[in-house]
């Protein structure tokens, strides 16, 4: 029995199919669960509602056996790894950072925009899979 945490933005991207259908492809037993998770940014005002995230994921990529969660925070990857920890997940799977990589590296320089994929390998007690 294994517990796979995916993280999808929202609206939601193509980024976030590709990482749902792949959380999905990790399911092997009936014991195997699958948390799709939003983490809401409170300084971006979001108010996305859970049952709001689990409409939006049926009626992108169908019904699928998985749990919805919407977390609240300041940090993306805190957030993500309060959850993973929570849910005792095995494994976390994210979409791969868009941002460009001038941009990237002038906002980690200046500690803007820390790499989410670098603070979730360093913190995770758990297998990280990125998605391209």
């Amino acid at each position: 029995m294994s517990t796979t945490l995916v993280s999808v933005r929202y609206p939601l991207t193509a980024d976030s199919h590709r990482t749902i259908r792949r959380g999905v492809d990790h399911l092997e037993d009936d014991g195997d669960s699958l948390i799709i998770l939003h983490v809401r940014l409170i300084q971006n005002g979001d108010k996305l509602t859970r049952r709001a995230l689990r409409e939006a994921v049926e009626r992108e990529v169908g019904t699928i056996p998985a749990h919805y969660v919407v977390r609240q925070g300041y940090v993306l990857e805190e957030a993500i790894i309060d959850e993973a920890a929570r849910q005792r997940a095995v494994r976390v799977i994210v979409g791969k950072t868009k941002r460009g990589r001038i941009r990237r590296r002038f906002g980690q320089l200046l500690g803007l925009y820390p790499d989410l994929e670098t603070e979730l390998e360093r913190n995770l007690s758990t297998t990280l899979e990125v998605v391209e």
